[in-house]
Order: C-alpha cells, then sequence, then structure tokens
C-alpha cells in the first residue's frame, strides 16, 4: 500500500537560485542504507535523484535526466535522521513542475509531493529567445543650453515590449506617446522625452518583455550646450548632424567644441577687418 503525504508543499524560487525540496520521514528512520528516488512528473517522469544505500547518481550510479545531471545532491549527514532532501542549483524555469520523492521498500510505501515554482527574473536574453526585443537605439534629436530631445527606438520586438526612459537612479521619466507601428507579430517602438539640466546627465532607454523575463537597455550621456553667444546658436545643428550609434552618443559631445572654435574664428576675423 502507498501513503502519499496529501497535497504536498509548494516552494516558490527565483530563476537561477538554488532550492532545497524538502523530504523527511516523521519516524525519523535512518536512510543511510534504504532506498529513495527523486522524480518529476512531467514531462516524462524523468529521474531527478536516486539513493540506494549509499550509492548515487553523483558517485557512479546511471539513470539520471541529463536535465539534472550535475546540478542535483542530497544532505548525506542528515540521512541518519530521516531527511531524503535535495538541492537544485542554478534553477531554470524548465525546473517547475510536480515532484515527487519516493520509498518504495517501505512497509507501507510511502511518497511525498512537492511542487515547485521556478519565477523568471528580468535579464537581457537577446539572442535567447526569438521576438526578444534588441538594444535599443538612442540618440539627441535636439539639444540647447538647458533641455535636450532625447529619441530612443526599438526594432522588432514580439510581444509588445514596454519602453521607458529612466535618469541615473532609475527613476521613470515623463515622455511622449509611444510612436508604434506592426510588422506581422513584431512591434517597432519610439519614445521622446525632453530632459533638462540636472546634477545627472546620464539617461536610459530601457525595453522590457515580463512574459519572456527580458530586459534590455542603452544609455546616453548628455552634454548641454555651453553658456556663450558663440555656441548658443549652433550647438543644435551640430548634434542634428551627428550619426546615431549604440552607447553614448560621442559625436554630439566632439562635434559642439569644433563648431565652437569655427564661431570664434569668424568673430575674430570680423574684427580685424
Amino acid at each position: 500500500m502507498l501513503h502519499s503525504s496529501g497535497p504536498g508543499v509548494t516552494v516558490v524560487v527565483s530563476e537561477e537560485s538554488d532550492v532545497i525540496l524538502p523530504c523527511s520521514l516523521s519516524t525519523n528512520q535512518d536512510l543511510e542504507q534504504k532506498l529513495f528516488d527523486w522524480r518529476k512528473k512531467a514531462p516524462n517522469k524523468q529521474e531527478v535523484f536516486m539513493y540506494d544505500g549509499g550509492l548515487h547518481y553523483n558517485n557512479g550510479r546511471r539513470g539520471q535526466d541529463e536535465h539534472f545531471r550535475g546540478r542535483v545532491s542530497h544532505f548525506p549527514q542528515e540521512l541518519q535522521f530521516g531527511n531524503a532532501s535535495i538541492i537544485i542549483r542554478n534553477t531554470t524555469v524548465a525546473d517547475s513542475g510536480d515532484y515527487t520523492c519516493d520509498f518504495p521498500h517501505l512497509q507501507p510505501e510511502q511518497r511525498f509531493c512537492i511542487k515547485l515554482v521556478v519565477e523568471l527574473t528580468l535579464k537581457d536574453r537577446s539572442g535567447e529567445i526569438p521576438g526578444a526585443a534588441p538594444k535599443p537605439f538612442v540618440g539627441i534629436l535636439n539639444i540647447s543650453e538647458d533641455e535636450a530631445l532625447l529619441k530612443c527606438e526599438v526594432r522588432g520586438a514580439s510581444p509588445k515590449p514596454k519602453v521607458e526612459w529612466r535618469d541615473s537612479d532609475g527613476n521613470i521619466l515623463p515622455a511622449e506617446e509611444p510612436q508604434v507601428s506592426r510588422t506581422g507579430e513584431r512591434y517597432d517602438i519610439t519614445l521622446l522625452t525632453t530632459v533638462t539640466r540636472t546634477n545627472s546627465s546620464l539617461f536610459h532607454c530601457v525595453a522590457t518583455q515580463e512574459e519572456m523575463g527580458h530586459v534590455t537597455r542603452d544609455q546616453i550621456d548628455v552634454r548641454y550646450c555651453e553658456k556663450t553667444s558663440e555656441v548658443k546658436s549652433h550647438c543644435g545643428v551640430g548634434v542634428l548632424i551627428g550619426l546615431w550609434f549604440s552607447g553614448v552618443l560621442t559625436v554630439a559631445a566632439t562635434l559642439a567644441p569644433s563648431v565652437a572654435a569655427k564661431c570664434i574664428r569668424k568673430h575674430k576675423k570680423g574684427e580685424s577687418e
């Protein structure tokens, strides 16, 4: 006769964390010379960990499912107290499911049921999952002494990502209504925001797809125009003719001094005439 522990317990853990699945006999019976077998019910009763009188998957026993190989171990010092718990390291979402811990040779035979839920963590999964948003393209559309108009583009993402501008502290910045276009199941999104001269000049564009645990970002360092009459009228033009690229827009930073130098030389030439 099989004696089950009932509905069992649910263990929740974040992706890439280590997790302990509990399994202990209430009698505290010594398990060092006993047999216990851990399996995952779906998709095909995967062999997770088997211990039989000292022989197990980590010291020569064969038969462990490839998915769990090298990631599962037990607690040898706890066996004498009836503890057959295991630890699964570096968990993945695929580890989620229903597990059983069986003692087939005990009388009566005993089974413990554990449900494992591995929750997605937000990380950059570009290139790993189809449809994951690529790194955003960021740039400066216009800039003056006190403010700058920033542009962020995210292309070819599916499902539709959430796109935000944030400051260096992670605070979400006010932005215009996103410009969204769709081709099939892929989305292109453009988001504009106006930032003003503050203590920080570093801003981030963040694209998030929570359904797949994906987040990607890029940043831009805004260098506002100097408050000089020579540069003021030319600063925005210098930025507009710069090429966008992913990362810090150094073209804008290097072009403005060049414009300033030309402007100053022109001004001095007028004086000599």
